[in-house]
């Protein structure tokens, strides 16, 4: 029986492939399951459709991505914070950063920053953003004591 896989199967494929597999697999597991469905002219048709929404929406997310990076491309944030003898009161976190980049009208996601090191002293800091495992750009941080 060719059935279409909805989502991606270790042993049998990747969502959108179309597959031979036996009847009762397919009726006592795959469907029960809503993991795939029978292989129809029309439901091939619907995959492909989809497969090129799905393409076409990756590729403006990819671009957008690409802008934002350009965008943060060379910035350097100032973040001021308490300190005494150049030693933070606490650290400069993700949070912090984050709001900092909001100021600057950048919207990053806190999973999307990188900090290497501890922040902990008056200084310059550089940091990476990685808005994708391709899209990634550094910045520079300069912690200023209050």
């Amino acid at each position: 029986m060719k059935i279409i896989l909805f989502q991606d199967i270790k042993s049998l494929g990747k969502k959108g492939d179309i597959k031979e597999v036996a009847e009762g697999y397919a009726r006592n597991f795959l469907f029960p399951k809503k993991i795939a469905q029978i292989a129809t002219e029309s439901a091939i048709k619907q995959m492909e459709i989809q497969k090129e929404r799905e393409k076409s929406l990756e590729l403006a997310k990819n671009i957008e991505l690409k802008s934002l990076a350009e965008k943060i491309k060379g910035k350097k944030i100032v973040i001021t914070a308490k300190e005494k003898n150049g030693k933070l009161f606490g650290s400069i976190t993700i949070k912090n950063i984050e709001e900092a980049l909001k100021k600057e009208g950048l919207n990053i996601l806190p999973s999307s920053i990188i900090i290497k090191e501890v922040i902990k002293k008056v200084g310059e800091y550089e940091i990476e953003i990685k808005l994708t495992e391709k899209i990634k750009e550094k910045i520079k941080i300069e912690i200023k004591g209050a």
